[in-house]
């Protein structure tokens, strides 16, 4: 199972990225809801940055491999 899930980060590394980003996401979202019942949109934001620096970092590390 982690031999399989290793070959798919290392084929597909953006849509890792993109499917930890939504399950993490979804999970402190949920978290937030059930503690306060409330959503806060300022974290989507920062999850949002935060993708978005670590593909453009996956997109520098396979232009240096090339």
């Amino acid at each position: 199972m982690f031999n399989k899930y290793k070959e798919f980060t290392e084929k597909h590394p953006y849509a890792h990225v993109i499917l930890i980003m939504l399950f993490t996401s979804f999970i402190g979202i949920s978290i937030e809801y059930i503690v306060n019942k409330k959503i806060i949109g300022g974290g989507l934001y920062t999850a949002i940055a935060l993708t978005l620096i670590e593909l453009l970092r996956i997109r520098r590390r396979d232009k240096e491999k090339s």
